[in-house]
């Protein structure tokens, strides 16, 4: 199968051979076929003037395939004649050139076949219903070399003129009729008048044949593009995979990186152990890998089939061991297996298909699929390989050709081999079909692709009429065109598609996968059931101590153990194996089965959580992302994207998007944690409330470097206020915060943690019953927080009794101590626990926000009344805007295009923009504080003259265009310069779009200058606050500013988020020198404002790079 840890090792395999100097450079291959006059003569073939032998082929054909380097191929055919030399063609024919035949060599090709001393095709029977069609035959053939006359005849088994080579009805069939010696159709004992009267009845009636065998039985077949069963219902096969169990493949071991095929896992084994003992092992691996109660727990999971990989070393021996070359010992062991598999399915009632996972020699260059050993003739480079393989089929379709339960048989798993055209690959499949159909006329015949089964070159049109075509899904991206390779196979032929193998992902692919599979009626096999220690398995194995010990010994990273030792760890790896041992992983099932259906979540493991009680963060819902938790990164997708992804980067837990890892927490543990919480992820938990009231919810967090910042919303309703975690400073120092009086209405409540800023751990939450039940819990505040940049939102902890008839004048709304304009309040028509706020002025992200109430006539329905409250904060998570007046360094851009980042010499250092071309773009986004005139200045350096042209496009996308400002040449990219240019604006929140017009360029700040006399506001004064070094580079940051006369300076530092990190106050001096730590604070841009006591605010920014 295909498997993560392969990726990128499979570049370049169609080179192979060319890489190692086997194949010439401008080579083609070229398979050159003929028909003897006997089909046991021997045969060569002289091309370029050099002989090959020739292989039996199909069809009765000697075939050789031969590298040409030549543009011309001249051959010949022959004979080995004993003494006399080769007996070579000489017929005198046009197609004889001084008896050599010509092919012109353009690319790799597969000639036709041709007859021995004959330019045209032989004569053989051409009818492709007829029993002994050959297709190599000359289409002008007469019927007469045909066995039957074309195809029809009596279909039905039980008719006394019944052919087995018939192809289709021809109404002629004929039946015994019943004994009619004693006909007492009335049960009286006696033949009477009435048993005649019976039988005159039916005189005339034409007497139907019975129906066929298995009629409304699960036998399966394919009818169009569907697999039915014989009621003709079809048939969607849900399976899974039983991987690594009869071919051990080192990435389900953890061997990749030192044995990945099952041949080096064995031969490391050995080494350590000896031979006996790891026979004792692999004994040990078979009996205990798959058992009836895993077959038992697959049906209970919802699956209705199981494609079993096999070896075929189980069932006979390699080429080189048998005793008689070119025969076929057959083994126990295999078949053994394969019957206990297959009883244990029909009980349960689930098909079973066959699958040659690594066949004799192997069938590709990825030799962990195959067990494949390159010192060894492979599949395609063997014809006893080759012939193993078709008997190798045609036992198994003897034994099971009666067995309804076994869907059909799946070839060669993921061939990975160059072959020319598919000719090789479809040889091989129509001489494996033809030994099935001696003796199994009816089971499917399931046919992969070359180069992971997904290439079908030359394997179309189909040439049986109960085959489908198997492609394999890893890593793509989940529409209808990732299937397109596929479906275009199954519309042109009219045949059906089973997905054989798919999975090594996240829950979330495989829940879009499987739904888009059987939106496209496919069914599928999911790969594999269970593997050490993977979360994305149902089942995982454990990976003890030991076994580590012995995969670190093995990797070098560790001293080598006894071979007791060895012996030991490895047997009690093989009782992990057994499905009681082995860890059921509930999520993975569900995302299979039930998420496929519905967007709802359920309780992790279907059991809901108590409270009071402890809640384990990683026990959050099973279903969908969206529904039952939120996160950045979930699935893979990197053969469509080319850029791999994780999805749970601690792996560890579940399959889910959520990042969980081992945890340390000394209290309440369950031995993992949720790690790299990123702000705006969340994760859904169904509790049962066994009674209402107000909770203190305990959280258990480790904090790093960057503060957390949480609340708690149920079914949609924020419960809890915004509460923030304070730096640790380091990773792993557990702290409990508590989060006080939440309100909880007693039963089922669907609880959502809501990570409003990250960067930290969390381990449980402890809900803990502060002792008020909820009729005595009153109306109250909850949280307020920011909807936009003039919308306020306010949560309450019960509904809003309607109608609502306080007016905004009972609220006040404050930055810092300023009262901002309410101009409406209202309820919410979406939300009954929420009043809305319409905000006069343009609120930005570095507003200290609170709100107050003094009313008394908001109530709910229980008839309580909302309380009064004063200074409640007001969540402000309104994204940065740059103040207009105000500085905007350039390298501040919110989105950019075509534009690189250098250290600067100017004034300030930090960096500016370079590089610049035209076309090239920068986008800021701004609040136009003031309509009027003002003037923008442009800090710029180059060698040559510059332009940009300005652009401002308001929150509804209208674009108004402010015009162009040139820059003249400064003699040096790093001479600066600054240009000034007059400008009119309006009021507003814009995103300034500046694009370059002519460049080149370096671009380091801009600064907007208000040339009007603001109203009612005050002094203002836009001097910059210093802030260096700019970037900061040591973990600390200087703040400079002063002021001509002693007074009140307030200075105030926030994130990029809006967030205030810093904020002191300076009494009557005329200067402030500050030298602050980052320590704990995330990297990105900052604010500084200094604030005056007649309200002039001074503005600076510096930044924290990453590293």
């Amino acid at each position: 199968m295909c498997h993560n840890e392969l990726r990128g090792v499979r570049a370049g395999l169609l080179f192979l051979a060319l890489l190692a100097g086997w194949i010439p450079v401008e080579a083609h291959l070229v398979t050159f076929r003929v028909l003897m006059p006997d089909p046991a003569m021997e045969a060569v073939v002289e091309v370029n003037g050099e002989v090959h032998a020739m292989d039996n082929g199909r069809w009765g054909a000697k075939v050789a395939t031969v590298w040409v380097e030549e543009a011309t191929a001249e051959f010949r055919f022959g004979t080995p004649a004993g003494p006399q030399g080769t007996a070579w063609e000489n017929a005198a024919s046009d197609c004889f050139d001084n008896g050599l035949r010509t092919t012109e060599v353009e690319g790799n090709t597969a000639l036709d076949a041709v007859c021995f001393d004959a330019c045209a095709r032989c004569a053989g029977c051409a009818d492709p219903l007829s029993p002994n069609y050959n297709p190599l035959a000359d289409p002008a053939s007469p019927s007469a070399l045909c066995a039957v006359a074309p195809g029809a005849g009596c279909t039905y088994p039980e008719a006394v003129n019944f052919s087995s080579v018939a192809r289709w009805e021809d109404g002629s069939c004929t039946f015994e009729l019943a004994d009619l010696s004693c006909p007492d159709h009335d049960g009286d004992g006696l033949i009477g008048v009435g048993d005649m009267l019976v039988q005159l009845a039916a005189f005339g009636q034409a007497c139907s044949p019975p129906p066929p065998p298995f009629a409304n039985g699960p036998r399966l077949s394919t009818s169009g593009g569907s697999i039915v069963n014989e009621s003709g219902e079809n048939v969607l096969l849900r399976g899974m995979g039983l991987g690594g169990w009869m071919v051990q493949e080192g990435y389900m071991l953890q061997t990749a990186g030192f044995a990945n095929p099952q041949h080096e896992i064995r031969a490391i084994i050995t080494q350590l152990i000896g031979e006996e003992a790891t026979q004792d092992f692999y004994d040990a691996w078979l009996q205990n890998h798959c058992t009836k109660a895993d077959i038992d727990a697959m049906k209970e999971m919802g699956f209705n089939s199981v494609r079993l990989p096999m070896h075929y070393n189980l069932f006979t021996l390699p080429i080189e061991e048998e005793p008689v070359p070119g025969e076929n010992t057959w083994l126990e062991i295999g078949f053994e297996l394969t019957d206990s598999v297959v009883s244990w399915c029909k009980q349960n009632e689930m098909y079973v298909i066959l699958d040659l996972h690594a066949a004799p020699g192997g069938q590709g260059y990825d030799a962990a699929i195959s067990d494949y050993d390159p010192s060894k003739p492979s599949l395609w480079e063997s014809v006893e390989n080759q012939n193993k393989m078709a008997a190798l089929w045609k036992r198994l379709a003897e034994i099971y050709v009666d067995e309804d339960w076994v869907a059909g048989y799946d070839l060669l798993n993921e061939p990975n081999w160059d072959l020319p055209n598919g000719t090789a690959l479809r040889n091989l499949y129509e001489q494996c079909t033809d030994s099935i159909r001696s003796v199994d006329p009816d089971h499917i015949i399931f046919i992969e692709g070359n180069w992971w089964a997904n290439d079908f070159t030359g394997l179309t049109p189909p040439w049986d009429d109960n085959l489908v075509y198997s492609p394999h899904k890893y890593w793509s991206i989940n529409d209808v065109g990732s299937m397109g390779f596929a479906t275009t196979i199954r519309d042109a032929h009219n045949v059906p598609l089973y997905l054989g193998e798919s999975g090594e992902n996240s829950n979330v692919w495989f829940r879009d996968a499987i739904h888009l599979l059987e939106e496209l009626n496919i069914g599928w096999a999911w790969w594999p059931l269970k593997k050490v220690a993977s979360i994305s398995g149902c089942l995982a194995i454990e990976n003890t101590e030991g076994y580590q010990s012995l995969l670190d010994y093995w990797s070098g990273n560790a001293a080598a153990p006894s071979a007791q030792e060895a012996t030991d760890i490895l047997m009690d790896l093989t009782e992990k194996l057994k499905f009681e041992n082995c860890r059921f992983q509930p999520d993975v099932a569900d995302a299979m089965f039930r998420q496929v259906q519905t967007d709802e979540t359920i309780p992790y493991g279907g059991e809901m959580r108590t409270v009071p009680g402890v809640i384990h963060a990683t026990d959050f819902d099973m279903g969908v992302v969206g529904s039952a938790y939120g996160d950045v990164q979930v699935a893979n997708y990197h053969v469509s994207t080319g850029n791999y992804t994780e999805w749970n980067s601690g792996w560890q837990y579940r399959n889910d998007g959520v990042d969980i890892t081992f945890s340390n927490d000394p209290v309440y543990d369950n031995g993992y944690k949720v790690s790299w919480l990123a702000s705006g992820e969340w994760m859904k938990y169904t509790l049962d409330v066994t009674s209402g009231g107000l909770y203190d919810i305990k959280v258990r967090v480790s904090v790093g470097e960057t503060p957390g910042l949480v609340h708690f919303e149920v079914d949609g309703q924020d419960v809890s206020s915004y509460e923030e975690f304070t730096a640790f400073g380091v990773a792993g120092g557990w702290q409990t915060v508590t989060i006080e009086d939440v309100f909880l209405e007693e039963g089922p409540a669907g609880l959502v943690f809501y990570a409003d800023q990250g960067g930290f751990e969390i381990s449980h939450l402890n809900f803990v019953a502060t002792g008020t039940p909820a009729s005595e819990v009153g109306m109250a505040f909850v949280n307020a927080k920011t909807e936009d940049a003039n919308q306020i939102r306010l949560t309450l902890n019960k509904p809003i009794q309607l109608p609502f008839v306080e007016g905004p004048e009972v609220f006040t709304l404050q930055d810092d101590g300023e009262v901002l304009t309410l101009l409406t309040a209202s309820t919410d028509p979406q939300n009954d626990r929420v009043l809305l706020f319409e905000v006069e002025d343009n609120m930005d992200a570095t507003m200290n926000l609170t709100l107050s109430y003094a009313g008394n006539q908001i109530t709910a329905p229980d008839g309580g009344t909302l309380a009064a409250f004063t200074m409640e904060d007001v969540h402000n998570d309104l994204d940065f805007r740059y103040a207009i007046p105000g500085w905007i360094e350039a390298e501040g851009f919110s989105t950019q295009s075509g534009i690189e980042v250098e250290s600067t010499t100017d004034d300030g250092g930090g960096q500016n923009l370079g590089f610049l071309d035209p076309g090239d773009y920068m986008e800021y986004e701004v609040n136009v504080q003031y309509s009027g005139d003002y003037t923008v200045n442009f800090r710029t350096a180059s060698e040559q003259d510059g332009a940009v042209a300005l652009e401002l496009v308001d929150l509804n996308g209208q674009v108004t265009g402010l015009g162009t400002v040139s820059f003249s040449s400064t003699g040096s990219w790093q001479t600066w310069e600054t240009t000034s240019r007059d400008l009119v604006l309006d009021e507003g929140l814009y995103t300034l779009r500046v694009i370059v017009t002519e460049a080149p360029f370096n671009f380091n700040w801009m600064e907007w200058q208000y040339n009007e006399e603001i109203e009612d506001a005050g002094p203002t004064s836009f001097q910059s606050v210093m802030a260096y070094p700019n970037p900061v580079q040591t973990g600390e940051v200087n703040i400079a500013f002063s002021v001509f006369f002693p007074q009140n300076l307030t200075l105030s530092i926030y994130d990029a988020t809006g967030r205030p990190v810093f904020g002191k106050t300076y009494y009557e001096t005329s200067a402030i020198a500050e030298r602050l730590s980052l320590h704990g604070l995330a990297a990105g841009v900052y604010e500084v404002f200094v604030t005056r006591e007649d309200g002039t605010v001074n503005t600076g920014r510096f930044l924290k790079p990453l590293r």
